[in-house]
């Protein structure tokens, strides 16, 4: 039934983007007195920290545009799955949308240096580094995709929890993690000695309700939104992965704006990474507390001794990524 609204929602879509104009391959430019409205997809809830970032990009850009260019929200999936909202994307039938990086890696696999593991400090340096010219050539990447990289958000780090201890690098050993289908962070967890597990994300609770897994990684806002303390017992800050994402804008949308326009839009985005980029940080540490408050035993582990038991992925991916990972240096 979803994937029928879906399907129903993008045909609707299509029609009234036609009907605004500056949506169409052949149409002309906006003037920046013309009525736009865009369409602003993505898969978490109103309340997320992607919705917080989404609701700012909308709130400031009406405020620059003076009300000529409004944003409709269709949070929740209600257009579809991550990869079919990038598709959309790319394809012109919708026009904004923040998408983590690692989802992007079929249209720019370079954006899977993110994955490595322990790639940044904290925060500030995770900014610094995506807001610079890694950050440059990236964008210039994702622009041959026909997305325009409006500005860089943030999930945070992920996380560990466990129903068996850990709190040394040994306790690893054996332990079956759930990740995700991502090879990288398959490699992370095999190279700490445990054994890397691909489970749906909507079986996981299920999974670690029954022990089908020890263990699974996540932000702290997905670990405490999704009540993993009720079938873990262990918070175990490993800060293992920091996740990026892009707000991305529809080339095919963008470059039928003004320059007026387009510099709005650049400015709007800017402003909702801020919010979105302290938002994540004071969210995921909230979940974090709460989290405790639930019950959980919480242990911080040596990320120097964990950064030095993953060596081994860097050698892996050395020639697919040296490149780029110069360029952070």
């Amino acid at each position: 039934m979803k994937r029928v609204i879906s399907i129903a929602l993008v045909t609707a879509l299509a029609i009234s983007l036609c009907a605004c104009g500056g949506k169409t391959e052949n149409s002309p430019a906006a003037s920046n007195t013309e009525k736009i409205n865009l369409t602003v997809a993505y898969a978490d809830p109103e309340d997320s920290v992607f919705g917080k970032g989404a609701n700012a990009f909308a709130e400031k850009l009406e405020e620059l545009s003076g009300g000529t260019i409004t944003c409709t929200m269709y949070p929740n999936g209600t257009l579809g799955s991550i990869p079919e909202v990038a598709a959309m994307i790319q394809q012109g039938t919708c026009d904004v949308s923040p998408i983590v990086t690692s989802s992007l890696m079929d249209f720019c696999p370079e954006l899977g240096v993110f994955d490595l593991p322990f790639l940044f400090a904290d925060y500030e340096d995770a900014n610094d580094t995506i807001n610079g010219d890694v950050g440059d050539y990236l964008s210039s990447r994702m622009a041959e995709q026909n997305m325009h990289v409006a500005s860089w958000m943030t999930m945070g780090f992920r996380e560990t929890t466990s129903n068996k201890p850990i709190n040394s690098l040994t306790d690893f050993n054996g332990l079956r993690i759930r990740t995700q289908s991502n090879e990288i962070h398959q490699a992370i967890f095999n190279a700490l000695g445990a054994s890397a597990t691909i489970i749906n994300f909507s079986e996981l609770y299920t999974a670690m309700e029954q022990g089908t897994v020890d263990a699974q990684e996540n932000p702290y806002v997905n670990i405490n939104s999704n009540a993993y303390y009720e079938v873990q017992d262990y918070l175990v800050e490993t800060n293992h992965v920091f996740q990026l994402a892009a707000l991305l804008v529809s080339d095919s949308t963008y470059n039928k704006l003004t320059d007026e326009q387009k510099g709005w839009v650049d400015q709007a985005a800017a402003y909702a990474a801020d919010v979105e980029w302290e938002a994540t940080e004071a969210d995921n540490e909230a979940a974090k507390q709460a989290c405790i408050e639930a019950g959980m035993t919480f242990v911080e582990m040596d990320h120097d001794e964990l950064l030095a038991a993953t060596e081994s992925v860097y050698d892996a991916y050395e020639d697919q990524y040296g490149e780029l990972l110069s360029m952070m240096e």
